[in-house]
């Protein structure tokens, strides 16, 4: 039975030297690119290389994307900024004995959680990378120790944003900006993209309700939906389900991970 999901691998002996190709990337795609110890950085790294070196490729998504990507480096450079102040900045960054303490307790939290990913999956390419960082409550419990501002020498909150954070983030959205394309019904020069007059976002509840995928990927959904863009490349489970349903587009993912959806997707 022919499916419309895609292996990066057959889809690269597909591609043919100096061929048109438009594709929307999901989150997790621009994401595992940009993050060299995200679990399925080499595969993505590979397709998008290696495609580029053959082809002419334009790659698209979407400013709710873009909000994901940018979400998960702040939690990215927070983690690794915040460790280091118990590690390599120990000496040259004050803090109080119960900032120290907070944030080994939630190193420990997360070391925990990564351990039993690895011991839970059979494939370390199914490991959920961003296990690697602090979740955004445990930002906020670190945060709650601080205080905001600096007293005498030690270092406050907003001190600690400033040298891990600030020029970091802005330098990462630069780097998605020439990266890839945002998705605009309203940006004349894609007109020829899209197959609709009007984004009809409540399509995305719908398909939300009925896969009962999440509405942002919905919303991402959608907008593949609405344009004339063949090529969808995702990691996310959720997406390739409905993606099976809801559109006629081809669905690129990793090889190893299309078995996964041959007895779920079943007729």
């Amino acid at each position: 039975m022919a499916t419309n999901r895609i292996g990066f691998r057959q889809f690269l002996r597909k591609v043919n030297e100096s061929q048109d190709i438009r594709i929307i990337v999901d989150s997790n795609i621009i994401i595992s690119y940009f993050d060299e110890i995200h679990s399925a950085h080499d595969d993505v790294s590979n397709l998008l290389n290696s495609l580029d070196s053959i082809a002419n490729v334009t790659l698209y998504t979407t400013v709710t994307t873009k909000s994901e990507f940018l979400d998960y480096q702040r939690r990215k450079l927070l983690t690794m900024g915040l460790l280091s102040l118990n590690e390599e900045f120990k000496d040259k960054i004050k803090l109080k004995p119960d900032c120290s303490e907070v944030i080994n307790t939630v190193k420990l939290r997360k070391n925990m959680r990564l351990g039993r990913e690895i011991k839970r999956v059979s494939d370390e390419s199914e490991i959920n990378s961003a296990l690697n960082y602090f979740r955004d409550s445990e930002i906020k419990e670190i945060k709650k120790v601080f205080r905001a501002r600096d007293i005498q020498d030690e270092a406050g909150w907003l001190k600690i944003c400033t040298i891990f954070l600030k020029t970091k983030l802005l330098e990462q959205e630069k780097l998605l900006d020439s990266f890839c394309n945002y998705l605009s019904i309203h940006d004349g020069s894609q007109k020829n993209l899209f197959t609709v007059s009007e984004i009809d976002w409540n399509k995305a509840t719908i398909i939300s309700a009925e896969t009962g995928m999440g509405y942002s990927d919905a919303m991402i959904l959608n907008m593949a939906c609405s344009t004339e863009i063949e090529f969808i490349a995702t990691l996310d489970f959720d997406l390739v389900y409905a993606g099976a349903f809801q559109m006629q587009k081809s669905i690129l993912l990793p090889d190893n991970r299309i078995k996964t959806f041959k007895r779920i997707l079943k007729n």
